[in-house]
């Protein structure tokens, strides 16, 4: 899967790119790192009161950075030019995109929510992990998870986007850009995907206002082995040849 992320990103326009990880480094091939600037960070999970990696790792690790970034989850394929999102980016501090309402997913049946897989940042200390968690910790505190139910502890669904929905809410901050919208983040779920003269295409289906799309997520259950996803598919013998460069 990260290979098949680095590609597509680099494809479509990433020149500069920043991997975070825990534990696990990821093996990054040589293609990728001739192609661009690509730095490999181990980062330390924080102690905020809350076990999930969402929260720990991925939320504290974003606002701890102090540079602008275009932020997207490693499970994403991207089909379009980055350019697009990164020449937004001075529109607002912090730009992020409504989660999609997925039929097989009752999760998504309610009122647009943020989904945190694609963040478009431009000012970093807009990204104030102290006043994001004072808010969550005024509602329900991380370290009491124990005495909450998961509805309870959380604004929405998710972990870290539901934290910053919730501080957002709070601050009367509205998130979203018109010309950023679901297409940018689409759900595997509902997306179709076809190979085309130039390259891969894909077209939500299933929703209220299908949209072509530029970004496909493999979030939850959606993961692109468990519905057989073409564009991974074609990606399948790196498997082997990484784990090859991984040992040797």
């Amino acid at each position: 899967m990260c290979y098949a992320f680095l590609d597509s990103a680099i494809a479509h326009g990433a020149e500069s790119i920043t991997v975070l990880y825990e534990d696990r480094q990821p093996v990054i091939a040589p293609e990728h790192r001739r192609a661009v600037d690509i730095e490999v960070v181990r980062c330390r999970s924080h102690d905020i009161g809350h076990p999930h990696f969402n929260l720990r790792f991925k939320l504290a690790n974003l606002a701890a950075l102090d540079f602008p970034f275009l932020y997207l989850d490693a499970d994403t394929v991207v089909l379009r030019d980055l350019n697009y999102l990164w020449s937004r980016r001075h529109a607002k501090p912090w730009i992020g995109i409504d989660h999609q309402r997925v039929p097989s997913d009752p999760r998504t049946h309610r009122t647009p929510f943020l989904n945190s897989g694609v963040q478009l940042v431009s000012e970093p200390a807009f990204y104030d992990l102290d006043a994001i968690l004072a808010v969550q910790n005024a509602a329900a505190p991380l370290r009491r998870t124990a005495e909450f139910t998961k509805t309870e502890m959380f604004a929405c669904p998710g972990s870290d986007q539901a934290v910053l929905f919730r501080y957002f809410r709070a601050i009367g901050y509205d998130y979203t850009h018109p010309e950023i919208g679901p297409a940018w983040n689409s759900c595997a779920g509902v997306t179709d995907v076809r190979r085309e003269a130039d390259g891969w295409k894909a077209h939500t289906r299933g929703l209220t206002q299908d949209h072509d799309v530029h970004l496909i997520h493999y979030w939850s259950q959606f993961k692109p082995w468990a519905i057989r996803c073409p564009i991974y598919a074609t990606y399948a013998h790196q498997d082997d040849r990484l784990a090859q460069l991984a040992s040797d």
